[in-house]
């Protein structure tokens, strides 16, 4: 509570122990101290921050161990990928006309489209129709144990006419399918040599459309 000094009649604050005024002593006692560690009135005490733990030298290894595993398996894995890589290239090849050759360890695969120009029956394995075009879109594809091409040629004639020709000369032992939309002929030459002839009618140009698989085989059939 505010006071007074007895001498000049100046105000006092409660915690004032000289006059602003005079100067003269003014009796207030001198406000008690607060012991360290406990907090005025109406603030929240603050305890001391924890101490910040460093980490120890056994996990900063067992964290560079792991590091260190991961990139050695990454490097492993990229080598890995590397030779795979390497030996692929070295065992493709590629030739002029876009066929390829695949050498494995099993032997050799190759692919490749057949040309439409120049084809004989000996190549084609069975007989060419009479005035079909060769067109392209044929593949061939060959291994050690056998080989299988195919061949596509067009014609104006219609496809009874064309399924009746190679009944004919492909023998008594030929298999016939006809369906409403062309038919099949199948006949096997020997027993490591087939033949499959396959006619359909071609709406978009309204031709006869005929497909001579010849597939052979190296295997003794003995």
């Amino acid at each position: 509570m505010a006071g007074f000094c007895s001498k000049c009649g100046a105000e006092l604050s409660p915690d004032s122990r000289f006059c602003v005024g005079c100067g003269a002593p003014t009796g207030f006692a001198a406000p008690a101290a607060v012991p360290a560690g406990v907090a005025p009135a109406g603030q929240v005490p603050v305890g001391p921050a924890p101490p910040v733990t460093a980490p120890s030298s056994g996990t900063v290894k067992v964290v560079l161990i792991i590091v260190g595993v991961l990139v050695g398996l990454g490097l492993l894995c990229a080598f890995a990928v590397m030779f795979g890589l390497w030996r692929i290239s070295r065992s493709v090849h590629v030739d002029q006309t876009g066929g390829v050759t695949i050498t494995t360890p099993g032997g050799k695969f190759s692919t490749g489209h057949t040309s439409g120009a120049h084809l004989s029956e000996t190549e084609v394995g069975a007989p060419i129709y009479p005035g079909a075009v060769a067109e392209e879109g044929g593949f061939k594809l060959g291994a050690d144990s056998g080989s299988m091409a195919t061949y596509v040629f067009k014609t104006s004639d219609s496809v009874p006419q064309v399924l009746a020709f190679y009944r004919d000369k492909l023998g008594p032992k030929s298999t016939v399918v006809e369906t409403p939309q062309g038919g099949i002929v199948t006949a096997a030459k020997n027993d490591n040599e087939g033949i499959m002839v396959t006619v359909g009618h071609d709406d978009s140009e309204n031709k006869t459309s005929i497909s001579i698989t010849h597939a052979t085989s190296t295997k003794d059939s003995r």
